[in-house]
Parts: structure tokens; sequence; C-alpha cells
């Protein structure tokens, strides 16, 4: 068996509610959370590498990593007046 190293984009946001990080693997919709961004990082090699071998052991095939593109959506609302 041969080692290849795959590479997945990886959306990160940081949740200023919450005082920590969201991350988000479009190719295999999964996504993560950490308390700082290396923690993000970190869960989600962790998480990518289980979901790869499972796949794997299930014989099913590898995904292939998207071109996630991130739009600005503009809404209008009435606000109350102060």
């Amino acid at each position: 068996m041969m080692n290849q190293e795959l590479s997945f984009q990886l959306l990160i946001e940081e949740d200023k509610i919450q005082g920590d990080f969201i991350g988000y693997i479009p190719a295999v919709r999964l996504g993560v959370q950490g308390e700082t961004l290396e923690e993000v990082r970190t869960n989600a090699t962790e998480l990518l590498q289980m979901e790869i071998e499972s796949r794997l052991q299930m014989g099913k095939s590898l995904p292939e990593d998207n071109a996630a593109t991130m739009e600005r959506l503009t809404i209008r609302v009435s606000l109350p007046h102060c």
C-alpha cells in the first residue's frame, strides 16, 4: 500500500459569541470546533483522516476537493426605530 498526500479546503470562522473557532471541510461536509485556530486545524485533520480511512474500509470512493466559493449575501430588512 502506498502513501499519498490529499489536500482539502478548510474554512475557518471565529465564533465571537462562543469565543471559539468553527472549521468546515466542504468536500466531506463535516465540521469541527476548537478553542484556538491550531485546535481547529488539528481536529479537522483528525476528522478528515478518520473519514478517509472509513471510506477506504467500506470500499467507497475518495472525495475530491471541490472549489468551494465564499459569497456575500445582502438582504433588506426593516429595523425598529430607536
